[in-house]
């Protein structure tokens, strides 16, 4: 995919969100930069500084904690159409507390440290960046419900409803991180309740 293709994409996306003026969005351009990566690539450590938000035009990515026991633990995850970035990193100028990993072979638009001063230059920044808060906002105040008012067997079902591809696009054991269960648990009852649920 060409520059030009990613950013008309990205406009159009982020139009449907927000008002976006053509002379907002003309001075962001020389921001942003596209990138091409593959599956398993890290876009983000934990424990380091972010400088980078990113736009998802093609592919999924994940979040996820690293536990003292090296074992891994979902967050959430992100396909095209969504910014990806720690807000607390750059809000707070703190080391980011997770990682984000590419599962699919992905096309960015990579965005600097939009709350720099520097770089708002405009309004479209900061809509940009006050779009990103609250989308962020809206998603974990939704996942921090689920984990705690659902059932291990409704949070399967909440994920099937809303991200219904997924699972032919992320491995299992991923899907049953995010859920905080087990894999085999995962795989012994996933039919069962989506049977249960028809």
């Amino acid at each position: 995919m060409n520059i030009d293709s990613a950013l008309q994409y990205m406009r159009e996306a982020l139009e449907r969100q927000f008002d976006l003026s053509n002379v907002d969005t003309e001075a962001m351009l020389p921001s942003l930069k596209l990138l091409e990566v593959p599956k398993k690539h890290v876009l983000q450590k934990a424990g380091e500084h972010s400088t980078e938000h990113y736009f998802i035009v093609e592919g999924l990515v994940r979040y996820y904690y690293l536990g003292l026991d090296g074992k891994e633990h979902n967050k959430a995850f992100y396909d095209k159409g969504h910014i990806v970035g720690s807000l607390s990193a750059i809000i707070l100028n703190e080391p980011a507390r997770y990682y984000i990993e590419t599962i699919e072979p992905c096309t960015l638009i990579a965005i600097p440290k939009i709350t720099d001063k520097s770089s708002v230059v405009n309004s479209a920044w900061k809509e940009l960046f006050n779009y990103g808060c609250q989308m962020m906002l809206v998603r974990n105040e939704r996942r921090e419900a689920e984990l705690l008012t659902m059932s291990a067997k409704e949070r399967f079902l909440q994920f099937h409803r809303n991200f219904p591809s997924y699972f032919d696009r992320i491995p299992q054991y991923q899907i049953a991180s995010y859920l905080g269960i087990t894999p085999v648990a995962l795989s012994r009852y996933k039919d069962q309740w989506l049977e249960e649920q028809s």
